[in-house]
């Protein structure tokens, strides 16, 4: 018998670059065998936690048999299987341009069912409970036999002695300075009627204008409490040092205003796309860390003396004078169809492309990061810049921490960043389900 931990324990299917195994990890998870069969994602994971995953494999999970993985592991002794598969034709973006293209429908797409490949290896492994993410648009999909999609993977899963409900969830309400939302599939063999993700939430609206004010860190070395409104509340320190505490998490005496786009980027050096000053990129910090979140993803403690974390993939892509100009005119948090800017702007045909330009608002969690980010960033302009986010931005508004390196090209990491699960999203709800569905294990 292959498993000796006394972690609880899970695989991650579908992995990606790693961010549901960095919030099972961070929940106290042991993730015993991760997989994906996107080669760069693949590398990405093993650059971060190679070392901390018994085994990850770049594999096709359609065509790969369960039983030749972990084969000492005898079902029903991992706690967990987990995973979000590739979702484009659930997406509202994915089916329209799934439809111009040969006439073909999001139904018969074979990423479409990938979700059976996911259901295939629960059934081997017979985990406690499962977590199986994707996209809103699920809800509303259908399959190529007609069935509301939902229902339909909900149906599979009782047919192989599983009871999952749905829950729809937004990454805002748990720490992540983005709003996103996204459907997990929670369940066990007896159900799982107990689990309430609503009480685990941990931020919310800000309820008055105060509360996007900058509440910086007190340490020696970081700023002065002031009312610059470039910066909005993450929480004070007792609220930060209790991110550990699951009794906290699972029972809020209050919630937190939203983290920012401010409260996560804006203590990065300047960029320019082209020019000496601000470089095309930077490589080292220019200033301390000012919010609290900030200080959280450069793994800083008030006591550490260690060497600080290199500061990674924060680069600047190009841009045309057009754009450069178009980022320039927008104002905070405001966005343009591409179809309604000016003929005499118009870098598009607004016919054929549905892009947005949009800038993201300093004092709110940013818009969703979309994998489409590795295409072009005018949907995810810098709030203070006229450029788009770089890189390592887009994986703080992720909530990846700096020590995350994504060690291939600047375009697919952009693309594994916004496929990515939030490692904070993922990290409180399996805290909850390691309270709720496997605390009598």
């Amino acid at each position: 018998m292959a498993v000796t931990t006394n972690s609880p324990t899970a695989i991650d299917l579908f992995c990606g670059g790693g961010g549901i195994s960095l919030g099972l990890q961070a929940a106290g998870f042991d993730v015993l065998w991760a997989a994906d069969s996107d080669a760069d994602a693949v590398a990405t994971y093993r650059t971060n936690l190679g070392e901390t995953t018994e085994t990850v494999e770049q594999a096709d999970l359609s065509e790969t048999g369960p039983e030749s993985v972990l084969p000492t592991v005898d079902p029903g002794e991992i706690d967990l299987v987990a995973g979000g598969p590739p979702c484009p034709t659930f997406s509202m973006m994915g089916r329209s341009k799934l439809q111009s293209v040969d006439g073909r429908s999001a139904a018969s797409d074979e990423r479409h069912s990938l979700y059976q490949d996911f259901i295939r290896f629960v059934d081997h492994f017979q985990p406690t409970a499962v977590a199986m993410e994707n996209v809103p648009g699920m809800l509303s999909a259908k399959t190529a036999d007609g069935e509301q999609a939902a229902r339909a993977i909900r149906r599979e899963f009782a047919a192989i002695g599983y009871e999952v409900d749905v829950f729809e969830v937004d990454a805002a309400d748990y720490g992540v300075p983005q709003h996103r939302n996204r459907v997990f599939f929670i369940g066990t063999q007896s159900g799982a009627r107990d689990l309430d993700l609503d009480a685990w939430r941990t931020h919310r609206e800000p309820e008055s204008d105060s509360e996007s004010m900058m509440r910086v860190r007190q340490e020696p070395d970081a700023f002065s409490p002031s009312d610059q409104a470039t910066l909005a509340t993450f929480g004070d320190e007792e609220a930060a040092e209790d991110r550990d505490d699951e009794s906290s998490l699972s029972h809020p005496s209050y919630r937190q205003p939203y983290v920012t786009v401010a409260d996560a980027i804006l203590d990065l050096p300047p960029l320019s796309p082209k020019g000496e000053k601000p470089p095309v990129k930077a490589e080292e910090y220019t200033i301390p860390a000012v919010s609290p979140y900030q200080e959280w993803a450069r793994d800083l403690e008030a006591d550490d003396d260690s060497e600080p974390t290199p500061l990674t993939n924060h680069e600047a892509r190009e841009h045309n004078l057009l754009d450069l100009t178009i980022y320039k005119l927008l104002g905070e948090g405001v966005g343009w169809n591409i179809g309604d800017v000016s003929t005499d702007l118009q870098p598009y045909r607004g016919d054929v492309f549905l892009d947005k330009y949009k800038k993201q608002h300093p004092r709110k969690p940013a818009s969703t990061i979309l994998a489409h980010i590795h295409k072009d960033g005018h949907m995810f302009i810098h709030p203070r810049e006229a450029r788009s986010l770089s890189v390592r931005e887009a994986a703080r508004l992720q909530g990846f921490k700096d020590s995350f390196e994504f060690p291939v090209s600047r375009t697919q990491a952009y693309k594994i960043v916004g496929n990515a699960v939030p490692p904070l999203l993922m990290e409180t709800i399996a805290r909850a389900i390691r309270a709720e569905l496997l605390s009598s294990e």
